[in-house]
């Protein structure tokens, strides 16, 4: 064989092995992170559906098609891959001229079957060529079904929390509303959500592409949503005394009912891994957050630089304050945990509200970090920065 022969076949061969590789860790083995391949599809679909408006090629409004297309696309760009790498290891094996190679790759990946080549070696490649071409085809049939499973799972929790966070949805009305409901010391909303959270980790990790699918309704985004809960639950923490197991806020509040801080924990730690491993599945750089007792106790940590301002957090106790909400409490400790909290997700938080242009919202998306276009092919972050 000749060397330019076995340099095609063996380039062909390691093109088929880097597409099913993609493919399996895209489907079957997804680990977050995406493969070369991906990276490469979604780069593209990101500078055809959000570019700027000077090299916008598409209009504003279909923007949020990019993600999905992305997805559906990816097949396509598999398929013409393998149909490629075939192609290569027909020319090499003697087949005629690239043309030919070319027809006979194709009709054999998408099982047509106009084109037969001569020899047995040759006839048992195109079974081969056929086979993957109906395997890829299987696993777009399960992909699709699995990654709206995982969104429409996402949205369910979005909606269970939108009557009670508000529109925008804000931290402060979350707690006001919780607290009317009698439901702030009760650990259901907190148990549901802290599932929710889970849940999406789990598959915006594995299905990065997920973070970026357009809400069902403009005004609902999942970031937003995540944040305002977040950002609850650690106003609520920095005013309790966590010796005691139960809130100061809800002592002082006539002797209601103590507030139960397991769930909220649990909310925390949940949501907090969630928001970090989701931003860095998305390719942007984000540190280890502290475990969460070292948060909530400050035992060696000093907060770090937060979005949010001492005024803001000052007024949102002085309207929990003036609802009944929280009593009489220490705002200057209060304010020093809170940090602590707020910064374990802070820059997570606000990549993410920029990554996925949501509505302004308090705290989330009103002061979101503008970030980067995705590299075609480079592993590393993308870049952000403040806006």
């Amino acid at each position: 064989m000749a060397a330019d022969k076995f340099l095609a076949v063996a380039a062909g061969s390691l093109l088929v092995a880097a597409v099913l590789v993609s493919a399996l860790r895209t489907v079957v083995l997804p680990q977050g992170g995406q493969t070369g391949i991906t990276r490469f599809v979604f780069a593209v679909a990101n500078r055809v559906f959000t570019g700027d408006n000077t090299r916008r090629l598409l209009p504003r409004h279909l923007s949020g098609l990019y993600a999905p297309v992305a997805l559906v696309s990816l097949p396509f760009a598999w398929c013409m891959l393998i149909a490629v790498g075939f192609s290569f290891v027909f020319w090499g094996l003697g087949i005629g001229s690239f043309s030919d190679a070319w027809v006979t790759s194709g009709s054999s990946l998408f099982t047509l079957g106009f084109a037969k080549p001569e020899g047995g070696g040759l006839i048992w490649l195109t079974f081969v060529e056929a086979t993957i071409g109906l395997g890829v085809v299987a696993l777009l049939i399960s992909f699709l079904p699995t990654l709206y499973a995982a969104y429409s799972a996402r949205e369910q929790g979005v909606g269970m929390l939108a009557p009670l966070a508000g529109s925008p949805a804000s931290a402060t009305q979350l707690l006001w509303r919780l607290h009317a409901a009698h439901s702030l010391a009760g650990s259901g909303t907190w148990g549901s959500t802290s599932a929710w959270f889970v849940a999406v980790e789990q598959s915006h990790i594995a299905f990065p592409a997920l973070s970026q699918f357009p809400p069902q309704k403009e005004e609902r985004s999942w970031v937003v949503t995540a944040g305002t809960v977040l950002d609850a639950a650690a106003i609520v923490l920095s005013v309790a005394e966590i010796d005691e197991g139960r809130s100061v806020a809800a002592a002082a509040d006539g002797g209601g009912e103590p507030i139960q801080l397991g769930g909220l924990l649990l909310v925390l730690a949940n949501g907090t891994s969630a928001i970090v491993g989701i931003a860095r599945a998305a390719g942007i750089a984000v540190e280890d957050p502290p475990t969460l007792v070292d948060l909530v106790v400050g035992t060696g940590h000093d907060a770090g630089p937060i979005s949010v301002e001492r005024r803001e957090y000052d007024e949102a106790l002085g309207f929990l304050a003036g609802a009944g909400v929280v009593g009489a409490v220490d705002a200057e400790r209060g304010w020093l945990t809170f940090s602590r909290i707020r910064a374990s997700y802070d820059t997570a938080l606000r990549g993410l509200a920029g990554l996925t242009h949501t509505p302004p919202a308090p705290w989330t998306s009103d002061r979101a970090l503008v970030v980067g276009r995705p590299r075609f092919f480079s592993h590393k972050p993308v870049n952000t920065r403040e806006p």
